[in-house]
């Protein structure tokens, strides 16, 4: 077979979508979806990640939407930040007049009067880069330890390449904010589209439907036989000519049977990827604010952000009920990671009633965690010369990668079908016609090439 295609997320399926070749994907789980899969546990449907469907690429977002056919609902985002105490709307820059008003004061003289656009001549990490454009304030009462929070390092250790993602508001927006007027931010996940039914799972499984896909099947050994590919689980094999490989680069070295050169080793070990726990609670009642996310830059709350999955879609959760997902994510072997489930649990418990969110204990009907070993890639300053040389080294033996884990890149789900299909028109020899991909009024589904 020409391609063996190693993972059964977004990015494994939408290679086997794409590819004119023969393929197959081998999952090690008994269901596709990876990271951005979903679960089902006495009525409440929870995702891992979760996710949202949105993009800057209009033909991507109408490709994802027509998979789904009737089966899509459309939302309004309504995120907030957790604050001294209150609820500022998100992002934090748009909304400086719920601040304190020593707080906004300070922000907007920071931005209005930024002695960094004369200080920093050359920009050469995130925290350069947010002073630079935003000002003291701002950085240093949400856009820091926020960042720090999530990505487990200082600031000035993380790359510029993640400024790629923060819009810079207009001046004018910034005055609006601390004045009083209404402003948005970060248009382009303004309104957002998700499952009605299934969760994020249902866009899995749509494309897994339409693919062949071996489930468990974990590989444990990838060796190479002149110009072919064995790829085995320890029972069963298979022959490839070309390997697409969407597990976490860290795994990949363990079982491919091929001599890897040090400086490939050394830059796979140098990469920083973070671990998450996924806190869920199911909760007896209505939920009043129908938030979809709500995010926390303190210290003291491992908490870094909490979603309500009945915001997303009224079939999430059973009538009379709704749902609470809490993220925390570390770094691998810190003392946060090293706690016990129940530790977790009661912590992200105690701080939900704390702070509001959780009316009271006995309104909680349901619990689970997770842990997600591979959850947030980072990009830290020596992220891209690391990458450079994986990326470089591996599809010369034949070995392509795709999706946040194996080409490591902090990606939600419609950059992976961009990359996908950058990839795929690459292997193919001709760019990828996505409008093929999409039926006429965005009402069903159809696989033709």
């Amino acid at each position: 077979m020409k391609y063996g295609i190693i993972g059964a997320g977004p990015s494994g399926l939408t290679m086997g979508l794409f590819l004119k070749a023969e393929n197959l994907i081998l999952e090690k789980n008994n269901h596709p979806g990876g990271h951005a899969g979903s679960f089902k546990d006495k009525g409440f449907t929870f995702d891992y990640g979760p996710h949202i469907m949105f993009s800057k690429n209009k033909e991507i977002l109408d490709f994802m939407i027509s998979c789904l056919g009737k089966n899509v609902h459309r939302c309004k985002r309504k995120n907030k930040i957790w604050y001294s105490g209150r609820l500022i709307k998100y992002p934090f820059e748009n909304d400086l007049k719920s601040l304190p008003l020593e707080d906004n004061y300070q922000c907007l003289k920071s931005y209005l009067f930024n002695p960094y656009k004369k200080k920093i001549k050359r920009i050469k990490n995130l925290k350069q880069w947010l002073l630079f454009h935003f000002g003291k304030g701002i950085c240093e009462k949400y856009l820091f330890p926020y960042n720090e929070k999530v990505w487990n390092i200082p600031v000035d250790k993380l790359s510029m390449i993640w400024a790629e993602r923060i819009p810079r508001p207009p001046a004018e927006d910034i005055i609006k904010s601390s004045l009083g007027f209404e402003t948005e931010g970060y248009t382009h996940q303004l309104y957002y589209h998700y499952p009605l039914k299934g969760g994020y799972q249902t866009l899995s499984d749509v494309w897994a439907s339409k693919l062949p896909v071996e489930y468990n099947f974990k590989v444990k050994k990838i060796s190479k036989n002149g110009n072919n590919f064995g790829v085995s689980n320890g029972y069963k094999s298979y022959c490839f000519n070309q390997i697409i490989s969407t597990i976490p680069i860290q795994e990949l070295i363990k079982i491919i049977d091929i001599e890897i050169p040090q400086k490939v080793k050394t830059a796979v070990k140098k990469l920083i990827v973070n671990p998450m726990f996924a806190v869920y609670f199911g909760l007896h009642g209505i939920d009043k604010n129908q938030f979809t996310a709500v995010y926390f830059p303190e210290k003291e709350f491992l908490v870094n952000r909490i979603c309500f999955p009945k915001t997303l879609s009224p079939y999430n959760s059973p009538k009379d009920y709704y749902s609470i997902q809490a993220d925390i994510t570390c770094k691998k072997n810190s003392e946060t990671w090293k706690k016990n489930d129940n530790q977790i649990l009661e912590h992200v418990q105690d701080g939900l009633i704390k702070r509001g969110f959780i009316s009271n204990e006995k309104d909680i009907v349901y619990k689970k965690i997770i842990r997600i070993p591979y959850a947030y890639v980072v990009y830290d300053v020596h992220y891209r010369e690391n990458t450079k040389i994986i990326r470089e080294w591996f599809p010369k033996q034949g070995i392509h990668l795709v999706g946040r884990f194996s080409y490591f890149e902090y990606i939600n789900v419609d950059s992976v079908v961009s990359r996908s299909l950058k990839t795929a028109g690459q292997l193919n020899g001709k760019p990828v016609n996505l409008n093929k991909f999409i039926k006429s009024g965005s009402s069903g589904y159809n696989n033709n090439y």
